[in-house]
């Protein structure tokens, strides 16, 4: 080959060289774009409560050492986030943190107005979320008293639920729904039957949300979470918002072959106090 040639073949090759490095590093380039707007993404739906309050009142927890610490998020919702933490005891935490948001608001009016524990509902969009946070607060004091399986509450303040964590270490109790036919699905179903009638009958309460992606399935028992929405027994609603319940749980153990009795004798057995 030619000298002339050769440089001219060359230079061909390392034409095609730098082609090809250069659509490399654009994928390179692109995947690394894509993973960063991915995980921003995901850090605007974590820190979404994180607002200049929030932030303030963390603050203070934190100084005035009733939070030691906050660790990573245990989960992300459309109300709230969960976070890891550790409580002024030492025990690890449930930091619960409710968004400030008008639409989330709107809902929950519907199941304050009529509680006749909250005589004034407020029109302001955080005083309404923190009037939540109160509430699930509230509602979970009235369990836990009559000693219901829920988280223990610790403290609330704002749109900051601080509460007890259910979990091995910092591994989370799963929901019952992601548990795949429990061994013990008939004394399960037994004990959340037990939950929603002492729940009526001791605490006063109607869950009104109740069902199998809000009971936590730990030491293979069942422990009920997310109770902000819970009534008084005597709101205008109790009754639909229980019979909803008994459905919600019927149905699901029914899905998972666990014969369950007639539930409007069970609904008999809850109303009628002792």
């Amino acid at each position: 080959m030619r000298h002339e040639d050769e440089e001219e073949f060359n230079q061909e090759i390392n034409k095609q060289l730098t082609k090809k490095i250069d659509l490399l590093e654009k994928k390179w380039i692109d995947k690394r774009r894509m993973k960063r707007t991915d995980q921003s993404r995901k850090r605007a739906a974590v820190e979404s409560v994180f607002d200049e309050r929030t932030i303030f009142q963390l603050n203070k927890l934190l100084s005035k050492g009733v939070l030691r610490n906050i660790e990573g998020i245990i989960s992300a919702g459309k109300e709230a986030n969960v976070y890891l933490g550790t409580h002024e005891s030492g025990k690890l935490a449930a930091i619960k943190i409710y968004k400030i948001d008008s639409n989330t608001s709107k809902w929950m009016r519907n199941y304050i107005i009529g509680d006749p524990r909250f005589k004034h509902v407020p029109s302001n969009v955080s005083k309404i979320i923190f009037l939540w946070a109160q509430k699930e607060y509230k509602n979970l004091k009235r369990a836990f008293k009559v000693k219901l399986r829920v988280p223990e509450p610790y403290h609330v303040k704002n749109n900051i639920l601080i509460m007890e964590y259910i979990g091995f270490g910092e591994t989370p109790a799963p929901k019952l729904k992601d548990i795949e036919n429990p061994v013990n699905k008939e004394e399960i179903f037994e004990e959340i039957l037990y939950f929603i009638k002492k729940l009526y009958q001791k605490a006063g309460l109607v869950h009104g949300d109740l069902s199998e992606f809000n009971i936590l399935y730990h030491n293979q028992k069942p422990h009920v979470i997310d109770i902000s929405q819970a009534i008084s027994i005597h709101h205008p609603k109790a009754e639909v918002f229980l019979v909803r319940d008994i459905k919600n749980i019927f149905n699901y153990f029914k899905k998972i072959d666990v014969i369950t009795p007639d539930p409007a004798v069970f609904y008999q057995e809850v109303i009628t106090m002792a």
